[in-house]
């Protein structure tokens, strides 16, 4: 869910296609910082490699470390954080591939930032230490409403106001906490600031990011706004502990990464006893075998529950995703859930061969492009093309590229799970362009290639 500075995008997936090694899930965003570039081989760019091979040093032991490497215009200076609740372990493996994946990302940039649901990584050649950063934002958050917008304002408010309390008078500057909700539910949060800040400008950049929430948010489940320093970084949930797309406090390991999304659709429950438990044990132990092959998989059990799963080469995904939503959603006879890798669905209604309309979510990213009328010409352009594939292929997916001006190119990708017709899938992506993740398709574009050849 990211584009470089001068690029809008939108990270749209239902299934994803990349495949995952230990910590290091698809990045949640980047920006190539600078328009300024350093010589291959030269002075900035060996400074540069030392100082990636100090933050993997100095950062895991306490979740922190910032440092700076060479003189004048050759200087680097770099930090690199890892959310507070991750281990050594996840915080130094989630380092290696960041400082890894922002180099292609970002080429030859003299500045760049990169975030992951464990970490975050910044360099420049500009000493930014002790200053907040109010440029490099982004928001996210749930499309459900809440049915009482005001009363869950204020308690998120509250929650997080406290919460940002605790966090800049804190050693690490990082908190997390829960409120009571009405009918027996919790409210969880999360704030941290990068330590290079002082006390005095963590708490101003928690409170700023607290007073913007609204622009995104206002009477929403669950949202999350981000400066550059991971810092005020913060979400929250109306129904689970599991913070809205990325926060989750599970800590994860291959390419188990933590959940995107997900709803509970269907409020009817079933007890532990029922048939319906026991035909839905069976119908994931089912997919489980069933999608890893062809990447794909849908079936019935003989009470008429149903289900279908679609994944890109990865059993452990789907492994990780169905126990995940029976924690998220225990006992609801519906429910969907969105990893990075695969996309996991069940019903107790046939719904085979039906765009789902109903389940969905939008992500994007809040920069502008330079000259964005012939930028969305382009990008309507590739993603009406592979559209157009997609739908004629026999695994209803699609990937492609265009190019654009001063050298760059845009990639897209479009894919359908293949319950649907053609028709359907060519539908369900025309509607779905640009902004929605669904369960039935998905559509996605970068100035990036993304996708594993």
């Amino acid at each position: 869910m990211y584009f470089s500075r001068f690029a809008t995008s939108f990270y749209l997936l239902s299934f994803a296609l990349l495949l995952q090694t230990i910590a290091g899930t698809d990045p949640l965003y980047h920006f190539c910082s600078s328009s300024e570039k350093f010589i291959d081989n030269g002075t900035y760019e060996t400074n540069l490699n030392k100082l990636m091979g100090y933050l993997y040093l100095a950062a895991p032991p306490t979740g922190f470390g910032k440092g700076s490497v060479g003189e004048n215009n050759d200087q680097v200076n770099g930090l690199a954080l890892c959310r507070g609740d991750v281990s050594n372990t996840d915080c130094k493996a989630c380092i290696t591939e960041s400082s890894s994946e922002i180099r292609k990302r970002c080429p030859d940039n003299k500045a760049a930032i990169i975030w992951y649901d464990y970490c975050l990584l910044k360099y420049s050649n500009v000493n930014f230490f002790g200053q907040v950063d109010y440029q490099n934002m982004f928001y996210m958050w749930n499309l459900n409403n809440v049915s009482d917008p005001a009363s869950f304002n204020q308690k998120t408010k509250e929650l997080l106001s406290n919460l940002a309390q605790q966090a800049f008078k804190a050693t690490k500057m990082y908190a997390t906490g829960e409120l009571e909700l009405e009918q027996s539910k919790k409210l969880y949060g999360l704030t941290q600031c990068t330590r290079d800040l002082s006390s005095s400008d963590c708490k101003k950049c928690l409170d700023d990011a607290i007073s913007r929430l609204p622009n995104c948010c206002d009477g929403k489940e669950g949202g999350r706004l981000i400066h550059f320093p991971f810092p005020s970084n913060m979400c929250f949930s109306k129904l689970v502990p599991l913070c809205l797309l990325l926060l989750s406090l599970l800590l994860q390991a291959a390419i188990g990464a933590d959940p995107l999304f997900h709803f509970c659709f269907i409020p009817e429950n079933y007890t532990s006893n029922d048939p319906f438990s026991s035909n839905l044990n069976e119908l994931t132990t089912l997919l489980s075998s069933k999608v890893p092959p062809t990447g794909f998989g849908f079936a019935s059990t003989r009470q008429g529950q149903d289900s279908h799963v679609s994944s890109t080469n990865c059993k452990t995904c789907v492994t990780k995703a169905t126990k995940e939503l029976r924690n998220c959603c225990p006992y609801n006879k519906g429910a969907i859930i969105w990893y990075d890798n695969c996309l996991f669905k069940y019903s107790n209604v046939k719904f085979f061969g039906e765009i789902d309309n109903k389940n969905k979510f939008y992500m994007y990213n809040v920069q502008s492009v330079d000259d964005p009328i012939s930028f969305n010409v382009k990008t309507k352009e590739l993603l009406s093309s592979l559209s157009n594939k997609a739908y004629g292929s026999p695994v209803l997916f699609a990937t492609g590229e265009l190019v654009l001006e001063e050298s760059m190119k845009l990639y897209g990708l479009a894919q359908c799970t293949r319950d649907l017709s053609s028709l359907d899938c060519k539908k369900c992506l025309d509607g779905a362009r640009g902004r929605v993740v669904g369960g039935s398709c998905n559509v996605r574009y970068e100035l990036y290639s993304f996708v594993n050849a």
